[in-house]
């Protein structure tokens, strides 16, 4: 009853305080961008790093009252390949807002017509000869989708010949539903995938994907200069690094340059706080912070800035040095669906009312949109075929930041989903607990992945083609989760060092360029000291399960013990079986291949307890539980506490994630 009493306090204290702060947001305390010199954003050691394949020019102008943007847009694409072509292929990715009945739509309610806009071109010049855009969807047939558009040429444009393209256009801002659009209630303006972007030639065909929905995006690198028109009382944020600000009788002109980006994104509001700091790089050049907040969420500025600092530590440290002048943090308001996504320089976040630091949130959100501007920004992945290659390694490299500056985080349960409650929750009727324990477990690394991969163990794999997985959660498990789990457990077998020079070799190589899934297992290959063709055979191609254990420890003689291990399901690790005793840890190899074996050992010593894998080293083993097997319930010494409970909390999400 006592435990009932507290739970609806903190409700009740909750709700006050939420509406107090809602009444608050009308005070804003805005402070505009430092304007800088001319600067491309970039540093210049990085430039000759650059092949930069497209040039935007971009003049857009914010009509707030009608909701709508005009816009007049100029491309220099240049055929940097070897071969020819007589067609441009296009992205109007806004396009997927169109109706119901776009690829994008099968995801997300966009029935409504407030949700609803497409780009309306009324002008377009090829070499200043007037052009039709040519509708039609490369990859799966829906003749309501038109986000990818081509332009027969008048003639070939040739290796090393370039083209100029002119588009004027005009657009309705969509209420926000999905990262793209205006925040009800509030005059905030997310404008994201918004103007036409040329698609990828290569390897003589053009790449240019319909918008998905839950996938992003593949784009090559240019340099942008855009100009952005918004009303006087309005702060803009976006890609890229502000070169001035021009004040008009009514509005002001925000002129913004970036180079060597795959997009362009902004925003404008008149109701945003915003904090400056800067990072400095070792070499002693610094990168400013940029943090926009909505008002109602100005206590966790310092958290915001804070996690960005480690990140771009993080990253410096281990992997390699964030290269662009700017990073910028927007918290967008609750009825913006423009939260929790990533693009060149700029990322968006939002956090809960309540999200006490050993929750991990929103400090695991920051950490993993920030490492977007590597995986995805810098690392410019196809995410259309291997999203996996992006949110795989940024939640990853997510979980490592999170472990190496927030090392205490608890596992919790939210009550209404909205008060975070420490402990473990089993059963629950809208929102209430019926079926937890109290206590405080520490969440172990991987566990926010474990509990979606358990929900989908065999349908696809990390190979798959991403827009042809058969689901959301096929999707998500072999986007993000398996992935996760496989490079932990790639650095569990590699070990920490190894892991790091992998990531960071496959950085050097292959920073502004599109590397495949093939490009980072050799990185591998090379790094590994050995053939690792069996792990991605094992983890990568297939959808395999694994499950090893420990069935039986037998005394066949004084100083003799077989030790029986089986493999219960089709995935191969190689594991290492130990045998505990009184004084010692005796060890060997299994290759993993057999159904089981018999292991050996010889010892005087009493023997306690045998275990397979007693490290942990494949986080993908869904039942770590029968990975020991103990011939006398007593505690052993070099059987650490934290891998014991790991046991129970992977079991308890075992049973989360099955359930629906």
């Amino acid at each position: 009853m006592k435990k009932l009493f507290v739970v609806l306090l903190l409700i009740i204290l909750s709700l006050l305080l939420y509406f107090a702060e809602e009444v608050s947001t009308h005070s804003t305390e805005t402070v505009i961008q430092k304007t800088y010199d001319y600067s491309s954003g970039l540093l210049k050691a990085e430039q000759n790093r650059l092949d930069i394949r497209n040039k935007y020019d971009i003049e857009v102008s914010l009509d707030t009252h009608q909701k709508e943007i005009s816009a007049t847009e100029k491309i220099i694409w240049y055929n940097k390949t070897e071969f020819p072509t007589n067609e441009i292929h296009f992205h109007l990715y806004a396009n997927a807002y169109k109706s119901s009945k776009t690829e994008f739509a099968k995801g997300y309610n966009i029935s409504s017509p407030d949700a609803q806009t497409e780009i309306k071109i009324s002008n377009l010049l090829i070499d200043g000869a007037e052009k039709e855009l040519i509708y039609f969807q490369p990859e799966i047939p829906n003749f309501h989708d038109s986000t990818v558009a081509k332009v027969i040429l008048d003639k070939t444009i040739q290796p090393g010949d370039s083209v100029v393209i002119n588009f004027d256009y005009s657009m309705k801002i969509p209420r926000s539903v999905k990262r793209f659009g205006y925040a009800s209630g509030r005059n905030f303006f997310f404008v994201s995938q918004w103007f036409p972007k040329v698609g990828v030639f290569e390897n003589g065909k053009w790449v240019c994907s319909q918008y998905y929905p839950y996938l992003n995006f593949y784009s090559d690198f240019g340099n942008y200069r855009v100009k952005i028109d918004v009303p006087k009382n309005y702060v803009v944020g976006s890609t890229g690094v502000a070169v001035s600000k021009n004040e008009e009788e009514k509005t002001n002109i925000y002129e913004i340059v970036q180079t060597g980006v795959h997009d362009f994104v902004w925003f404008a509001t008149d109701e945003i706080l915003q904090h400056n700091d800067v990072y400095n790089r070792s070499d002693g050049s610094q990168i400013q912070i940029n943090a926009f907040v909505q008002p109602e969420r100005k206590k966790y500025f310092q958290r915001y800035i804070q996690c960005v600092k480690n990140c771009l530590e993080f990253f410096e440290k281990h992997i390699g040095t964030y290269p662009y002048q700017n990073v910028t943090l927007v918290d967008v308001p609750r009825t913006s669906g423009s939260g929790g996504m990533e693009y060149p320089t700029l990322f968006t976040v939002s956090a809960d009312l309540f999200s006490p630091q050993p929750t991990g949130n929103p400090e695991y959100l920051v950490a993993h949109e920030f490492s977007h501007q590597f995986f995805y920004g810098l690392l410019a992945s196809n995410e259309v075929y291997e999203a996996w290659l992006d949110e795989g390694f940024t939640s990853y490299i997510a979980t490592k930041i999170m472990y190496e500056y927030y090392p205490d985080i608890f596992v919790y349960f939210t009550i209404a989903s909205y008060v975070p409650v420490f402990g473990l929750e089993f059963l629950s009727y809208n929102g209430i607990p019926i079926i937890y324990t109290l206590v405080d477990v520490q969440l172990p690394e991987g566990a926010r992945s474990i509990s979606t991969y358990y929900r989908n163990l065999t349908i696809g794999a990390i190979a798959d083609t991403s827009y042809k997985l058969p689901s959301r959660l096929s999707y998500v498990v072999n986007s993000y989760s398996k992935p996760e789990l496989v490079l932990h457990t790639l650095e569990r077998y590699l070990g920490e060092e190894k892991m790091m020079k992998i990531l960071k070799d496959y950085y050097e190589y292959f920073k502004y360029k599109h590397p495949k899934a093939e490009d980072f297992i050799g990185i591998v290959q090379k790094n590994s000291g050995e053939d690792m063709k069996w792990f991605f055979d094992e983890f990568y191609s297939s959808s395999k399960v694994f499950d090893y254990r420990i069935s039986a420890v037998n005394k066949i003689s004084e100083n003799e013990y077989e030790v029986v291990a089986e493999r219960l399901h089709d995935g191969i690790f190689k594991n290492e079986i130990c045998l505990y005793t009184e004084k010692d840890t005796l060890k060997t190899k299994w290759e993993g291949a057999e159904r089981w074996k018999i292991f050996k050992f010889k010892t005087a010593d009493k023997v306690i307890a045998a275990a397979i894998d007693p490290q942990r080293k494949n986080l993908l083993d869904i039942n770590f539980a029968n990975n020991s097997y103990t011939l006398e319930p007593r505690a052993v010494a070099s059987m650490s506490l934290a891998i014991r409970v790991f046991f129970w909390v992977q079991n308890a999400l075992m049973i989360l994630g099955s359930i629906g």
